[in-house]
């Protein structure tokens, strides 16, 4: 198997890591092949997968190439020249999800419906070779199926799809609707990685793909929610219709976009008969079980499909893929080097700005610094006032005291009793 990237929790990872162990514990020998491996490689290891970053040290060849993201799979048919392969397409976008071209791909594995018109005609697919295996939920993971209440009371956004502005509008919907909202994913700085756990504490979800696939095997209600455009409470009426294009909105479907009033009428349709009738149908058709029995399938009629490699000359094996990498890598180049050039001038104008900001600040410790000097001045004047009009004002006091003081003198005396006369001595 190939894989882009296995260091975080993501729909294409948990794929490789669910398909890997299902394959190894029945008895099958499997190697993933990843140029960026982290923790989440050692799930697969404790079931005896083999997970390497190159594909030399892979110790046997493999019997069939299980494709995921096209640069990783054209290398292993590199590697590999007599091997032949599928390739398991979970969507057109990102770029490096893109299917390839190449005569030992014997089938097309597409995650929903909705991608096979698409790709068929787009990419240059032989119809034959398209078949459609759908997306799955691991049964003996997602074990527990919750009781829907009567009421919901609890959501959650589940997956960092949304544009910042949408998850307000989100936010203030569920308020309007009494619904306490969390929200989960990388993008919200609170990537929980045990949905099967924590799912079971919330009665409607706003996810798509996979995402959307674990909620409603847990038992609650989905809502399927896109940048811009907002979609319909998953019902047993919907839910082959939401199947189809693996439980997202479609563009051009329908218009509606997230709004108090758009939640509050799709909250009036919600049942929790008709959620428990969703979940089973979904833990019915779509279990990882179910999916790896018909992976089986696939690789054998994959292996009788695929032209003998001495029946095509070596020189053509790869030659459309990298007429489509060339142009495709010029492109991006261009944007690149466009990038860098906005970049530059970019970086330019933050240096000037941080230079401008260092003298700002310099400025304005200067300033702060002549302000304590201003202060210590005004508190020292300050200071010298208060002294000198206190001074002014004893001085004031004295002189006051000292100009009434011969009349308080006199009129003290004058109020003194007179004295009795002196008697005449003795001749």
């Amino acid at each position: 198997m190939t894989q882009r990237d296995l260091t975080y929790v993501g729909g294409t990872e948990m794929v490789t890591v669910e398909l890997a162990k299902e394959l190894a514990e029945r008895g099958h020998e499997v190697a993933v092949y990843t140029p960026r491996t982290g923790r989440i490689a050692n799930i697969m290891i404790s079931s005896g997968v083999w997970v390497r970053d190159r594909l030399s040290d892979i110790p046997w060849v493999p019997d069939i190439i299980h494709g995921q993201h096209h640069l990783q799979t054209m290398a292993a048919l590199a590697k590999f020249k007599e091997t032949p392969a599928v390739y398991y397409c979970h969507g057109v976008l990102p770029w490096v999800e893109r299917p390839p071209v190449h005569p030992r791909i014997g089938r097309y594995l597409m995650m929903c419906e909705w991608l096979v018109p698409r790709t068929s005609p787009e990419y240059g697919l032989p119809p034959e070779k398209v078949v459609v295996l759908p997306n799955f939920v691991n049964l003996a993971r997602f074990t527990q199926v919750r009781t829907p209440p009567a009421r919901p009371l609890r959501a959650a956004l589940f997956g960092g799809w949304l544009q910042p502005e949408d998850v307000s509008k989100l936010e203030a919907a569920c308020a309007k609707a009494s619904l306490k909202l969390d929200k989960i994913g990388y993008n919200h700085e609170n990537p929980l990685e045990r949905p099967e756990i924590f799912l079971q504490g919330y009665d409607v979800v706003f996810a798509i793909g996979r995402c959307a696939l674990e909620a409603l095997a847990c038992g609650c209600a989905v809502i399927p929610l896109m940048p811009g455009q907002a979609g319909a409470l998953i019902t047993p009426a919907t839910l082959s219709q939401y199947a189809f294009s693996n439980f997202s909105p479609r563009y051009f479907v329908t218009a509606n976009q997230i709004s108090e009033e758009w939640l509050i009428e799709q909250l009036a349709q919600y049942h929790p008969d008709d959620v428990l009738t969703v979940t089973a149908t979904v833990r019915e058709r779509q279990s990882l079980q179910k999916a790896v029995d018909r992976l089986l399938e696939l690789y054998a009629e994959a292996k009788a499909a695929t032209v003998p490699a001495e029946a095509e000359a070596p020189s053509s094996e790869f030659a459309p893929y990298l007429e489509t990498m060339g142009r495709e890598a010029d492109v991006m180049w261009a944007e690149l080097e466009a990038m860098r050039g906005r970049l530059k001038a970019e970086s330019g104008e933050v240096r000037a700005l941080k230079q401008a900001l260092k003298r700002s600040e310099r400025a304005k410790e200067k300033v702060e610094a002549d302000f304590k000097t201003l202060k210590l001045r005004h508190d020292l004047t300050a200071q010298t006032l208060r002294e000198h009009w206190m001074g002014r004002w004893l001085l004031g006091r004295v002189r006051r005291l000292l100009r009434h003081a011969p009349q308080e003198a006199e009129a003290k005396r004058c109020l003194e009793p007179a004295s009795a006369p002196a008697a005449a001595s003795p001749s």
